[in-house]
């Protein structure tokens, strides 16, 4: 894959042709959503949330919209959603999805039928879109519509994601961008930008840019809840996996698909490889089969809970994403409580 990557990233033929393209149409492109009104630029997007949503789930996403999906939570952080959707046989579902992008401006649908077996099409089209539409995005976000995000608690993981320890550096007089998406490799530093503010301004600086010691990393990060297992083989069970469909005794550690984030740089190289990788029906799987084979490690992160967190304030001081928020008035309620308590 390395070969390959490298000729696809200078726009040139790779040796081997793809054997998967996705090449769905979009009903709904969205593909100005990243671009700057007034230059017709794409903006430097710090996260972008990209959420997988089912057509009938208006509620819940208008839940996201008003609570960690909310664009203008930070405004020296740029910020920027999108609901990634399939399509339906039935044309009501249709009108409600079109009154609603008229309304939000935050959907992206693509032609294909929007099912549980069909959530690998849904997430390498949402990889698609975002390479194609969104190329100077930092951090992107991966969620599915009944999960509680912390934004807060995301800027902090993805600025020391090794959680290396960082001192107070009173003669450091550096800003920089997180990722040259040019390069698609390391961190690009910049100077004299943001710490000629006050000291008071130093929290931001320590919460929102990624920290510069990370000097072996190579800018590829995908994060969250990462999982070690083997596929099931008891033919009654929903995830009933033939030795025809995979021969392999384990999977590839793989990240559970209810909350991750990638990095730009990591957002290419996995989509490109996916175009040379087998298909399977399990997102998340897929997703650490076509890690492992160009090389990228995910990382395991605590505090990603693909199960639900029992909640107390307290509780979720260090939460960046929680599953089991099926009703939308007790995520805005949770996220409301939560940001008045400076934890998200």
């Amino acid at each position: 894959m390395e070969d390959v990557l490298v000729a696809l990233k200078n726009n040139k033929q790779p040796p081997y042709k793809p054997i998967n393209e996705y090449n769905y149409s979009y009903r709904i492109n969205n593909n100005k959503k990243c671009l700057q009104s007034f230059n017709n630029d794409y903006e430097k997007v710090v996260i972008l949330y990209v959420i997988k949503s089912a057509l009938p789930n208006q509620k819940k996403r208008d839940a996201i919209r008003k609570s960690w999906g909310w664009e203008n939570r930070f405004s020296d952080v740029i910020i920027r959603r999108i609901f990634m959707l399939g399509v339906s046989t039935d044309l009501l579902y249709q009108d409600n999805i079109d009154e609603e992008y008229a309304r939000n401006k935050d959907l992206v649908q693509a032609e294909f039928i929007d099912s549980y077996y069909n959530n690998t099409i849904k997430t390498m089209m949402s990889f698609k879109w975002v390479v194609e539409n969104c190329p100077k995005a930092q951090f992107i976000m991966f969620a599915d519509d009944d999960m509680y995000v912390s934004t807060k608690n995301l800027l902090k993981f993805i600025r020391n994601p090794f959680n290396k320890r960082v001192g107070f550096r009173k003669k450091r007089d550096l800003s920089y961008t997180i990722w040259s998406n040019e390069n698609s490799i390391k961190p690009v530093f910049e100077s004299n930008l943001m710490l000629k503010t006050k000291k008071a301004n130093f929290f931001n600086r320590n919460l929102f840019e990624f920290d510069p010691v990370l000097s072996a990393f190579d800018g590829r990060l995908f994060a969250g809840h990462v999982f070690f297992s083997s596929p099931m083989r008891h033919r009654s069970s929903k995830w009933y996996v033939s030795l025809a469909e995979y021969s392999f005794s384990k999977y590839p550690p793989y990240v559970t698909a209810g909350a991750y984030v990638v990095s730009f740089p990591a957002l290419v190289d996995l989509y490109y490889t996916s175009m040379y990788t087998q298909s399977f029906r399990f997102d998340d799987v897929y997703l650490g089969i076509v890690a492992k084979k160009c090389g990228i490690s995910p990382l395991h992160n605590e505090h990603f809970y693909f199960w639900r967190k029992p909640y107390s304030k307290e509780a979720y001081s260090n939460v960046i994403a929680s599953h089991g928020f099926d009703d939308p008035d007790e995520l805005k309620k949770v996220w409301e409580e939560q940001r008045s308590l400076g934890h998200a």
